[in-house]
C-alpha cells in the first residue's frame, strides 16, 4: 500500500498519531520554479490544502498541517485520511501537467505562508 503514495512516507509518531512526510522536492522543482514559487514544504502544504479544499473535502476535518521549508508534514489520528492524501499528492507528483494546473489554480498569493 505504501507504493500508492511513494515517495511520501507515513509514520506513526506515537500511538494513534500519524504523520505524512515528504522532502524529495527536486522531483517537481521545475513546476514550482516556472510559477515563481519555491517548491519546499510550505508549497506542498498549499498544494495539499488545495486538494483537500477542492477535491477531497471529506478530509477537511481529519488532517492538520505543520510544514517547514525543508519538510512537508500533514498529521493526525486518521491514518486512512493521511493515506488518501498521500496517494493524491503522489499522483500530482507523477503528473507534472496536473500539478502545474493546481499550482496555477492556487496562484502566487496562495503560496504566501
Amino acid at each position: 500500500m505504501a507504493d500508492d503514495f511513494d515517495p511520501f512516507e507515513l509514520v506513526e509518531t506515537s500511538p494513534g498519531q500519524f504523520s505524512l512526510l515528504f522532502s524529495e522536492f527536486e522531483a517537481a522543482a521545475e513546476v514550482f520554479e516556472e510559477a515563481g514559487v519555491e517548491g519546499g514544504g510550505y508549497a506542498w502544504a498549499a498544494v495539499a490544502r488545495h486538494v483537500v479544499d477542492n477535491d477531497a473535502t471529506e478530509l477537511k476535518e481529519r488532517i492538520d498541517f505543520d510544514p517547514e521549508a525543508s519538510l512537508f508534514c500533514a498529521f493526525g489520528e486518521d491514518r486512512a485520511a493521511l493515506t488518501t492524501l498521500g496517494a493524491r499528492l503522489a499522483q500530482l507528483l507523477r503528473d507534472k501537467r496536473r500539478l502545474a494546473q493546481v499550482v496555477d489554480a492556487i496562484g502566487p498569493r496562495g503560496f504566501v505562508d
